[in-house]
C-alpha cells in the first residue's frame, strides 16, 4: 500500500492494487466497524467517513477521515477523495439522507459503484444490501419484470433472538456520543431530529406501553376481531414516522396525511360492514401515538365503530380472515400478498412496481379489491432474497451479515 502527496481533501492519497472501499454512515452501532473488517479480510482497503462523534465512535477502517464542512461543499469534497484515493466503491446505509443521497450523485457521473444498506425487506433474519439504491430506488423491479435475475440457491434467514435489545443500546450510545462530543463537527445535519436523552425516553416509554398497557389491553383482540369480522377486516399497517417511505417515497407529507386519507376514503366507499384495523408500527411505539388522532377523525367521519386501532396483535393470524391491506411501502405488504390478501401500496414501493399489487384507486380497492397472483408474489419474493438479501443482523451476531455484505461488494467490484 503506497501513499502519494498530501490531497486537496486534507488526507494522503491511496495508490493500491487492492480495491478501496470507502463506508459513509451505516446503522447505529458498530456494524460498519465489522463490515470494514470483513472487507480488509477479504483483501481490501476500507475507508471510513466519520460526520460526528457518534460515527466517529464506531468507526474502524483502515483510513478514517473526517468531513467537518458545509453540506454545500460535500458533493466536490467526495468527487476529490474518489479521485485521489481510487475509490472502487461506496457504501452507506439509507439511501435517502443528504449526505447519501448527494454521494450517489456523484458515484454516477463517475463511474464508482454505489452499495446502499437498508433493514431486511424479508424479516427477521435478513439484511438489504444493493448496488444502486433501496426501496423505490432499487434496480430490482426492472431486472424482475426482465426475469434477468438468478437464484438457483436462495439463502435462509439466521435466527436472531431478542436483537431489539442490542438495537436499543446502540442507539443510545450513537446519540449520547453525537450530542455530548459535538466539537469538530459543528456543520453536521442530522436526518432526522432527536437527541439522546428524547432517543432513550422514547425507547423507554415504547417498552413500558407495550408491558403495562397495549400487553395486557390488547391480549385477545386479534381472535375477536376476525371471529366477528371474518373476510370484511381491512388491515392498515403504519410506517414508521421518520420512514424514508413516506418522506421521500410517497406522495403524504406525514403518517398522519396517510391515516386521514385512508380513514376518509373507508368512510366514503367501504362495505358498511366492513371493518377497519390500523396497525401501529412496532419501532414507532415510543416516539409516536396516533389513538386519539384516529378517533377524532374516524367520528368525525361517522365510522368509529366499524375502526379499530392497535399496537400489539399477531398479524398472521389476521391475515387469514382479512379481506385486504392498505399500506404506503411496508415490508408487512408483502406478507401479506404471500397469504394471498389482496393488497394496494399507495407509495413508490417495489411490488407495486413489479406489478404485484392492486392498480384500483383506494376507493375502488374497498369494493372488491383484486386477486392476488400468489405464484408471481413467490417467484418475487425468492428473486427479491437472492438478489438483496443477505442473512444476518445489524445488531446482534453481526459476524454473517458482515461477512456476506462484503462478499457481495467485492464481488460487485471484480
Amino acid at each position: 500500500m503506497g501513499f502519494g502527496q498530501e490531497s486537496k481533501t486534507g488526507i494522503h492519497c491511496v495508490t493500491s492494487e487492492q480495491p478501496n472501499i470507502l463506508l459513509l454512515q451505516g446503522p447505529l452501532g458498530p456494524f460498519f466497524a465489522d463490515f470494514s473488517v470483513a472487507l480488509q479480510g477479504r483483501g481490501a482497503i476500507t475507508h471510513r467517513i466519520c460526520f460526528n462523534r457518534g460515527d466517529h465512535h464506531f468507526a474502524d477502517a483502515d483510513h478514517v477521515v473526517s468531513f467537518d464542512a458545509p453540506l454545500a461543499q460535500w458533493q466536490n469534497w467526495l468527487e476529490a477523495y474518489l479521485a485521489e484515493n481510487h475509490i472502487d466503491g461506496v457504501c452507506c446505509y439509507g439511501d435517502c439522507r443528504s449526505y447519501h443521497r448527494q454521494a450517489q450523485e456523484v458515484c454516477e457521473q463517475v463511474g464508482v459503484k454505489f452499495w446502499a444498506l437498508e433493514e431486511g425487506y424479508v424479516r427477521p433474519g435478513f439484511v438489504t444490501i444493493e448496488q444502486g439504491g433501496n426501496n423505490a430506488n432499487s434496480p430490482f423491479p426492472a431486472n424482475f419484470k426482465a426475469d434477468n435475475i438468478n437464484c438457483s440457491v436462495m439463502p435462509e434467514a439466521a435466527s436472531i433472538p431478542d436483537h431489539f435489545r442490542f438495537q436499543f443500546w446502540f442507539a443510545f450510545l450513537y446519540y449520547a456520543v453525537k450530542d455530548w462530543k459535538l466539537g469538530g463537527y459543528s456543520h453536521y445535519v442530522h436526518h432526522r431530529k432527536g437527541n439522546s436523552i428524547l432517543e432513550m425516553l422514547a425507547w423507554l416509554r415504547g417498552f413500558f406501553r407495550k408491558q403495562l398497557i397495549t400487553g395486557w389491553r390488547e391480549a385477545g383482540l386479534a381472535k375477536r376481531l376476525v371471529s366477528a369480522h371474518d373476510g370484511k377486516l381491512f388491515v392498515v399497517p403504519l410506517q414508521v414516522a421518520a420512514d424514508m417511505q413516506i418522506i421521500c417515497h410517497s406522495n403524504y407529507d406525514d403518517v398522519r396525511q396517510f391515516i386521514e386519507e385512508t380513514i376518509q376514503s373507508f368512510a366514503d366507499h367501504a362495505p358498511k360492514d366492513a371493518h377497519l384495523l390500523i396497525k401501529h408500527h412496532p419501532m414507532d411505539r415510543g416516539f409516536q401515538h396516533y389513538g386519539t388522532y384516529v378517533g377524532q377523525l374516524s367520528q368525525a367521519r361517522e365510522c368509529r365503530n366499524r375502526v379499530t386501532y392497535a399496537f400489539d396483535l399477531d398479524l398472521e393470524q389476521v391475515f387469514a380472515h382479512a379481506a385486504g391491506c392498505v399500506t404506503v411501502n411496508s415490508t408487512v405488504g408483502l406478507q401479506a400478498l404471500e397469504q394471498g390478501v389482496p393488497t394496494i401500496m399507495l407509495g413508490q414501493s417495489m411490488a407495486r412496481t413489479a406489478g404485484l399489487t392492486a392498480n384500483d384507486d383506494l376507493g375502488e380497492f374497498w369494493k372488491k379489491p383484486e386477486s392476488v397472483n400468489k405464484p408471481a408474489v413467490s417467484a418475487f419474493k425468492k428473486k427479491l432474497v437472492s438478489a438483496t438479501q443477505v442473512p444476518g443482523s445489524f445488531y446482534r451476531d453481526r459476524r454473517e451479515a458482515a461477512e456476506g455484505c462484503a462478499r457481495k461488494v467485492l464481488q460487485g467490484t471484480d
